[in-house]
């Protein structure tokens, strides 16, 4: 069986301030159909906090105690939508709660994996969303564009498929989006932008950031009109429709080093002088403290950082030492170490086991 993710955005579920149940029935409709073309689907969903403040006749959640609240509200009133549209297609659903916390533990990523492959084997649809109720701004995935994505990572996904309200991805000028980007260039990232909907938390920004990490794991992602007809299928079987992100050409990161660059929070950044990166790029080196010139962020050891010269991020990488510790040995040699902390200590900042190229 072949996997595909679909993220629904709040402004295609929700009509009007409430869950679009005539929408969610078209959805089932195409997930029963895909079941017998051989597709297995996920379903992570927004509008748990647009569902929740329409009951209370909220227009806006502005701070992260009432959307926590708002989305204590209207989980069970989503889950009780998708439950009845799924059902009329005889399919179960199964609720998984997730926050970046559960996603950059490797132990509780394998378990949501390992939970999320039982599903399928019962044949239950899983129905993801932020945990938002319990999410703090530091364990926050923060947007469903960037948890559909992780969420191929957990499934390990043929497809990522973002439903929005915008038919695809735009250059600037241009009236029809583009067909198919097959690298995200310079030229790309200018052309993001950054706005959301009434309810919503994404943009073009946190699309594209899906898309990189859908690529960089082998997995093709695809932005389109959630209202179009029949789009899920469409898109499923292979049809040119909306924007296609094409598999990345730097090559596959294997399923660890993939989640590695993606499943936790950058906490500090490294910049390495002009040297550097050919060691690691063309020789797949470990980064040693010789090449390191600078240090940014406050982190300790086992944090994970990213690695930077002036030609932009070269990858990321599980830190051996803390911020202080990397600012009192960079750019000394590793025969130079133990002299400077005080101790025995491993020759690497960050080892190549434990560090991703690309990002």
């Amino acid at each position: 069986m072949k996997t595909i993710v679909i993220k629904i955005g709040t402004s295609t579920l929700v009509r009007d301030g409430a869950i679009d149940d005539q929408f969610l029935r078209g959805l089932a409709r195409q997930i029963k159909i895909l079941r017998g073309e051989g597709w297995q689907s996920v379903v992570v969903t927004s509008g748990a906090v647009r569902a929740g403040l329409n009951v209370l006749k909220r227009e806006r959640a502005l701070h992260l105690a009432e959307k926590q609240a708002a989305a204590a509200i209207g989980q069970s009133l989503l889950m009780r939508a998708y439950r009845q549209a799924l059902g009329e297609e005889d399919l179960h659903v199964a609720q998984m709660l997730l926050t970046r916390a559960d996603l950059g533990d490797r132990r509780r990523f394998l378990n949501a994996r390992h939970t999320s492959n039982q599903l399928f084997a019962w044949g239950v649809v899983p129905i993801i969303n932020e945990n938002d109720t319990v999410a703090t701004e530091e364990i926050r995935v923060g947007d469903n564009d960037t948890l559909a994505a992780l969420s191929g990572l957990v499934v390990g996904a043929d497809k990522v498929l973002l439903l929005s309200d915008v038919d695809g991805f735009y250059l600037p000028g241009n009236s029809t989006p583009e067909a198919i980007i097959e690298a995200i260039t310079p030229e790309i990232e200018a052309a993001a932008g950054g706005a959301g909907s009434i309810g919503g938390t994404g943009g073009m920004r946190t699309k594209l950031e899906a898309a990189r990490i859908s690529t960089r794991a082998g997995c093709e992602m695809v932005i389109a009109q959630g209202r179009a007809a029949d789009v899920v299928l469409r898109v499923a079987r292979g049809e040119t429709i909306g924007t296609r992100f094409l598999v990345s050409s730097e090559g596959r990161l294997n399923a660890r080093k993939s989640w590695l660059a993606h499943s936790r929070r950058i906490e500090g950044t490294l910049h390495l002088n002009i040297c550097a990166r050919a060691a690691l790029e063309e020789r797949g080196s470990s980064l040693l403290p010789v090449g390191i010139e600078t240090v940014e962020g406050e982190f300790g050891s086992g944090s994970l950082v990213s690695v930077r010269d002036e030609r932009g991020e070269i990858g990321r990488g599980v830190v051996r030492f803390s911020d202080d510790e990397l600012r009192r040995i960079a750019g000394h040699k590793s025969s130079e170490l133990a002299a400077i902390l005080g101790r025995d200590v491993a020759p690497e900042a960050i080892h190549r086991d434990e560090f991703s190229l690309g990002g």
